[in-house]
């Protein structure tokens, strides 16, 4: 037995008591559906524990200290890559929850559980709000090396219900090249502020982001919402790109094609205090791709069978969920889903600046091909 094997399996039973001990459940494989395609009664993330109530502020005293989060953080990093790199797939599951949960089960069903030799994470922070209540969270950034790209900074929230319950990783996005995060305001203990999501002390609050950031990536520079948040690859980026397939599916397949991005009501919205009276939002979006026959297209004849049939490539991102071969024509429609995680910048309320989305990461979680 190699030691990573040995480390894994330390872990594995590390993990099992730490669950017992607070009250978490043991293992449990996840629902076998994965498909995340709304209305179809399932979510992708199996066994998943109740998403986590967006944050509010709160004056108490530190229900969740700093040391407690720099364990947290530190744990899970550390048995989150052990697990993997021993393919202990059920084990991993566990570490997550909200929209991290159907990234990890596609992480670990497209990728084997792998990560690049010599991973390491450096330079972790942690940014705790002071809270009461039931649901505490908090937040966290830590310098990842060895990935494609060089060093890249992940931003992380941790979730758990009542000061024994486990700690869930609920997010994690990473922060796009050349990008730093705003600074949080901390108080005189190092403590961060929390902003509830409809706090209106910013330029956008926080429950407004993902509506804005998906109206923005769907109707592009021309859109009501184009001048509060900036451009970029992730907000006008998107709609040049949907703009080129949509001509694309129709010129070269007789197809209709459309791209539709949505806030994750069941999913938490973070935000943070920044030092120049904005906020650090931390959100999750839900992008739906369609291709459809002209027969089933929008303002299409049913008598129009141009495309039925017709052979297109699935796209590498969603070749663990749609066969490259069997599912290569499509007679009515192609759907694939993406769980999108973002960081975005918020400025103050009497700015005029617009928001600036500084981190992203985006998964294919779910479709479907008939």
């Amino acid at each position: 037995m190699n030691g990573v094997v040995r480390s894994a399996l330390a872990l594995a039973l590390l993990a099992s008591t730490v669950l017992a001990c607070s009250g978490g459940e043991p293992p449990r494989a996840p629902a076998a559906a994965v498909s995340t395609v709304p209305g179809d009664g399932h979510d992708g993330r199996g066994a998943s524990p109740a998403p986590s109530p967006s944050p509010s502020a709160s004056p108490s005293p530190p229900a969740v200290t700093l040391k407690d989060a720099s364990r947290a953080l530190d744990t899970f990093l550390e048995t989150d890559e052990v697990l993997r790199a021993a393919h202990a797939d059920r084990w991993a599951y566990q570490l997550t929850q909200d929209g991290q949960r159907p990234i990890t089960i596609a992480e670990i069903r497209t990728q084997g559980g792998r990560r690049p030799a010599g991973y390491r994470w450096d330079h972790r922070t942690v940014l705790v709000p002071r809270q009461s209540g039931a649901a505490q969270w908090f937040a966290a950034t830590a310098e990842r090396h060895g990935g494609a790209g060089g060093a890249r900074t992940g931003v992380f929230t941790f979730v758990r219900q009542g000061q024994d319950g486990p700690w869930r990783n609920s997010f994690t996005s990473l922060l796009n090249p050349g990008e730093k995060p705003p600074a949080v305001e901390l108080d005189a203990e190092g403590y961060a502020i929390a902003l509830g999501s409809r706090d209106s002390s910013v330029a956008i609050s926080p429950n407004l982001m993902g509506p804005l950031h998906a109206t923005v990536a769907e109707e592009g520079p021309k859109g009501y919402a184009s001048g509060l948040i900036a451009t970029g690859p992730q907000t006008t980026g998107f709609y040049d790109e949907i703009s080129r397939t949509k001509a694309k599916a129709k010129a070269d397949d007789c197809m209709a094609y459309e791209s539709i991005f949505a806030s994750a009501p069941n999913y938490p919205i973070f935000a943070l205090r920044t030092r120049d009276g904005g906020a650090l939002t931390m959100y999750t979006l839900i992008r739906t791709s369609s291709w459809i026959t002209s027969a089933q297209g929008p303002g299409q004849g049913q008598g129009v069978k141009c495309s039925e049939g017709r052979p297109v490539a699935v796209p590498a991102a969603a070749r663990w969920l749609l066969s490259p071969t069997k599912d290569l024509m499509i007679h009515q429609k192609r759907q694939i889903v993406e769980t999108q995680q973002y960081v975005s910048a918020v400025p103050p309320k009497a700015s005029t600046a617009p928001v600036h989305v500084v981190g992203y990461q985006g998964v294919v979680t779910g479709g479907f091909n008939r």
